[in-house]
């Protein structure tokens, strides 16, 4: 008798292990205003940068880790169960990148450490309601995991082991840190069930544009799901990334790997109501104080703050280059350059700036646009050369900027555009320029990052 029902019993544990792979499970977080959550992430990445130097290519080896811990509250959510808006309070936010044998560490100010993130009509912005933040500390907080898109590779529906769901485009761009999406193939699966613990998959690849210029990913991601709670808790997202070059960054062939764990909590008081009194309220983007970016130059002569379309693309010792970057379009360049202190409170002459100028080596004027004083504050004094030429035989419209401080401090700015760009840049080079201050009377101390 024993024996034949040994094969029954099997029959009767096959049928039942069917019947659980077969079962279906909720998988959905639609996050809602008010919830709360901790967060910790850690990235690492190798691999290395392409450039091209005196018409030959070179590379350099890239490597970089960092760190994250921060509590989060959504601040609003849109239909689709997303966050919309939400606000952080960075307890750990650091970065260290060696490019060669070049280290830099990052770290975020104390008093930048209340970030906010929103994401409205396609437009993701990351601030800080204090004040600018450097490039740095911007890089440092908008560029790891998106937290608003992360409940986006949920397929917000029921599903049996096995199954299978596409991963939306606005959450695949997000989440790849894309300005632009072109293609992506990202498929999620739902690959087994452990008692309260669901683990998904995530896989394929994804292109678009970052900073002008074209990335491809491919994606391997493990996620995993508590069905009890209803909470996603941990993501492990590897990354291989080809990137060409662009207008303001080098080609690059990198693998990341990302960590991220994550667990629900009470409103901490870091990000009460009374905590967060200075974020502005509503989806609306916010003042452009609070979205423009602050430079210091390396050796403490003048700090300036200018739109975030400004990329940092060169530093040395005695010049700073920025370029203008418009919906991946170069619009101009500016290249600031601190000139020969002056005695107190003179400065170059028009005509001695204008004679200088001309002087720039490649730089042919043919006709004067404009020159004149401009508008300074903070008893500054600014004069303006706007004029057409060719510049190493290219033609060009280059805008020449003096500006001095009151004890004999001085900068050059030169904004260097094809002519038909200069309706784009419009009155911005006239903000920057305005924006540059220098260290106090008395000696001895720095000029003060906003």
């Amino acid at each position: 008798m024993a024996v034949w029902r040994i094969p029954a019993v099997a029959l009767v544990l096959a049928v039942a292990a069917g019947s659980a792979a077969a079962q279906n499970h909720t998988l959905a977080e639609p996050v809602k205003a008010g919830d709360c959550f901790r967060y910790q992430i850690d990235m690492s990445l190798a691999g290395e940068m392409r450039f091209q130097q005196d018409g030959k290519a070179t590379t350099r080896k890239l490597a970089a880790t960092a760190s994250h811990q921060f509590p989060e509250r959504v601040l609003a959510a849109a239909s689709t169960g997303l966050a919309e808006k939400t606000a952080r309070r960075y307890e750990t936010a650091k970065a260290v990148i060696t490019l060669g044998n070049d280290k830099t560490e990052r770290t975020l100010r104390a008093e930048r450490r209340l970030i906010v993130a929103q994401r409205h009509k396609d437009d993701f912005v990351v601030y800080c309601p204090g004040g600018p933040l450097t490039r740095e500390e911007l890089e440092l907080v908008a560029e790891h995991f998106d937290t608003l898109a992360l409940t986006g590779l949920l397929p917000g529906k029921a599903a049996a082991v096995g199954d299978t769901w596409k991963i939306p485009n606005a959450v695949a761009q997000a989440l790849c840190n894309f300005e632009g999406l072109t293609e992506q193939s990202l498929t999620g699966k739902l690959e087994e069930v452990q008692g309260d613990t669901a683990r998904l998959s995530v896989t394929g690849t994804a292109s678009g544009i970052e900073q002008g210029a074209l990335a491809k990913l491919t994606i391997k991601a493990t996620c995993r799901f508590d069905l009890k709670a209803k909470r996603l808790t941990a993501v492990e997202w590897s990354q291989t990334d080809e990137r060409d070059q662009g207008p303001a960054s080098p080609a690059a062939a990198t693998q990341i790997t990302v960590t991220l764990k994550r667990t629900a909590i009470e409103e901490p008081s870091s990000l009460s109501d009374v905590a967060l009194v200075s974020v502005p309220q509503g989806l609306e983007k916010p003042p452009q104080s609070m979205t423009d970016l602050s430079y210091a130059d390396p050796k403490d002569r003048f700090v300036l703050v200018h739109g975030r379309e400004w990329q940092l693309v060169g530093q040395t010792e005695e010049h700073t280059v920025l370029r203008l970057m418009e919906r991946g379009d170069f619009v101009a360049q500016v290249t600031i350059t601190p000139w020969d202190k002056a005695e107190k409170g003179k400065h170059l002459t028009p005509e001695q700036f204008k004679e200088a100028m001309a002087k720039t080596p490649g730089w042919e004027v043919e006709k004067e646009v404009q020159a004149g004083e401009v508008p300074a504050d903070g008893g500054k004094w600014a004069y303006r050369l706007s004029a057409l030429g060719k510049l190493d035989d290219v033609p060009v419209m280059q805008n020449f900027y003096l500006i001095a401080g009151p004890n004999g401090d001085q900068v050059v700015l030169v904004f260097t555009m094809a002519p038909k760009q200069a309706d784009r840049l419009g009155s911005r080079d006239l903000a920057l320029a305005g924006s540059i201050e220098f260290a106090p009377a008395g000696g001895g101390e720095k000029p003060k990052q906003p």
